[in-house]
């Protein structure tokens, strides 16, 4: 299950009768749920008034989340910072980053609790329509989809939505740039919705990414790239630690360069994993053909032992070998069906390594 979705970071706010949605917040140094102010009514409640809860899924039951402090509470600007005591899902926290520079025409995504239906989240789908930076708010409409239903106002249909935070995706890395505050008229003729950006509550904030910086936000999702390579590597490390250990170190001579030699080893665990259940397939379903891969494979492995494997001065030397080897593999595995869509050399090359029968070392 992914946790790059709008509505793992939604929850229902109530208060003294009133019902909002709110998102929640990592903050410098404890969690927050930030909301629209009037979802907590028309004045600033008192602590224990205040009722968060929080979805696994959209059907099930509600959990309580532990309200500790009200930080902000600001009416003219219509948002609301709540201190709060979450212990049981703070990695999901850290799965998104706060973004500002937002620009017109971006595409975002919202989830909230429509007073319609306020016992189920419901996301949604729009577009930045325009920005004002100086008052930190900015203007969104729908996409796609229509607050007028079934004859009812848009401002009756929307109710319960504001609070709900609001996320622009980069490269499937969710930012969230702010919150719904209301729609626009009775009628909310065109679906447009007002809303408040974070930028009123950075002094809460450890960090966020400038999404007008190009080169800021390419350098942010590289660092998302190569955590999530790290805890890739970890996790097959754990699970296969020879294997994992053999591949690593032949990496290492064909890739000197650490970094590389860690995503290229991440990319072969990723497909390698994939393949693999592939190969089963093959094994279960077509018997006779897997049975004709693995002779092919037999007939190599003196030949890969005392051909390809060996002691390099350069890792040149070692990925030219290995790329004849990968290469003579494909002519050989040509006489196979190719209906399953699946590079059978590129498998057996990261296993050969993976059980030395490939095997690299430096001279040095």
């Amino acid at each position: 299950m992914t946790h790059n979705q709008a509505e793992k970071y939604c929850v229902r706010v109530k208060s003294n009768g009133h019902t909002g949605s709110g998102v929640l917040l990592s903050g410098n140094e404890t969690f927050y749920v930030l909301t629209a102010a009037h979802c907590l009514g028309d004045s600033m409640p008192n602590i224990e008034d205040i009722k968060i809860e929080k979805q696994n899924d959209y059907t099930s039951d509600f959990k309580g989340i532990t309200t500790v402090e009200i930080k902000e509470f600001n009416q003219e600007l219509d948002f609301a910072l709540i201190e709060i005591d979450f212990d049981d899902e703070d990695k999901l926290l850290y799965q998104y980053k706060l973004g500002r520079g937002v620009l017109s025409e971006n595409e975002i995504k919202f989830c909230g609790y429509q007073g319609v239906n306020i016992n189920q989240y419901r996301p949604f789908n729009g577009t930045v329509l325009s920005v004002s930076d100086d008052l930190g708010r900015f203007k969104i409409t729908l996409q796609n989809e229509t607050f007028d239903q079934a004859g009812e106002d848009g401002q009756y249909v929307a109710k319960g939505l504001s609070g709900s935070g609001v996320f622009i995706y980069r490269h499937n890395s969710p930012f969230l740039i702010g919150i719904l505050n209301s729609v626009i008229s009775e009628k909310a003729w065109n679906d447009d919705i007002d809303c408040c950006s974070i930028k009123h509550i950075e002094k809460y904030i450890s960090e966020y990414v400038d999404l007008s910086d190009f080169d800021n936000l390419k350098k942010w999702n590289e660092n998302i790239e190569k955590e999530r390579t790290e805890r890739e590597i970890e996790a097959f490390k754990n699970e296969n630690s020879d294997f994992f250990e053999k591949l690593y170190r032949k990496n290492q001579v064909l890739y000197p360069e650490i970094s590389k030699a860690n995503t290229i080893t991440a990319k072969q665990i990723r497909k390698f994993l994939a393949m693999k259940d592939n190969v089963r397939t093959i094994e279960n379903d077509y018997p006779i053909l897997f049975s004709n891969f693995k002779n092919i494979v037999k007939r190599f492995v003196d030949q890969v032992e005392d051909d390809y494997s060996r002691s390099v001065s350069q890792n040149s030397e070692a990925i030219n070998l290995k790329m004849e080897l990968q290469n003579q593999l494909k002519s050989e595995f040509e006489i196979l069906p190719n209906f399953t869509n699946l590079d059978l050399s590129e498998y057996q090359i990261i296993e050969w390594l993976g059980i030395c029968t490939l095997n690299f070392t430096t001279n040095d």
